[in-house]
């Protein structure tokens, strides 16, 4: 396994000042990889979930705090659909999470997915949203592994490098031909790879 497009993490006592934002301390395991891959992406980098198959790790997320999107940044945003003790560590092109599940035990939390699509019934042939109290309940939250150690484990598929996939996001001409939902999403991952944006 490789990691390829971090960004240096300019200051490494960041990583304390979002543990200390979070109240939480983040696993050693996890620690090291982003003191050494701040924002990277695995190669490979694709893993199952309990209940689905083939989902993208995607990267990791900026523990620089003056980046545009950071850890911090991305939390609040997301803060209201998450339970409380759920933290994102890593964002895939289609805007879902890895996070990490301090709920049950502070010490071991958990590997899980967070899936942005909302969850839903078929009755009579059409699509329900039940109605739920707490904004977290209307979102999947899938057991993805038991460690960050674990997780790397059981990554697969495809190798990258810099020249394959991941590289078409800095191919600038390319990228010009994308419009709605598909450019927002990748300028977001340019941004989280230091990159502008297309227009």
């Amino acid at each position: 396994m490789k990691w390829l497009y971090g960004t240096e993490l300019k200051d490494r006592g960041s990583l304390v000042k979002v543990e200390s934002h979070l109240g939480i301390t983040f696993p050693s395991d996890f620690r090291k990889v982003i003191l050494e891959h701040n924002a990277a992406t695995p190669s490979p980098n694709t893993i199952d979930t309990l209940r689905q198959a083939g989902k993208a790790f995607g990267e990791l997320l900026n523990f620089n705090l003056d980046a545009a999107e950071n850890i911090i940044s991305l939390y609040h945003q997301l803060k209201n659909k998450l339970p409380a003790k759920v933290y994102p560590i890593t964002m895939d092109p289609g805007g879902n999470f890895l996070c990490y599940d301090f709920r049950i035990d502070i010490d071991n939390p958990k590997i899980m997915r967070w899936d942005h699509e909302q969850k839903f019934i078929i009755e009579d042939q059409e699509l329900v949203i039940k109605d739920h109290e707490d904004e977290s309940d209307y979102y999947h939250l899938d057991f993805v592994a038991d460690s960050f150690t674990e997780l790397l484990k059981v990554l697969y598929g495809d190798e990258d490098d810099e020249s394959t996939s991941w590289g078409k996001f800095r191919e600038n001409d390319k990228l010009k031909q994308f419009t709605g939902e598909d450019l927002i999403q990748i300028n977001r991952i340019r941004a989280l790879q230091g990159l502008p944006p297309i227009d």
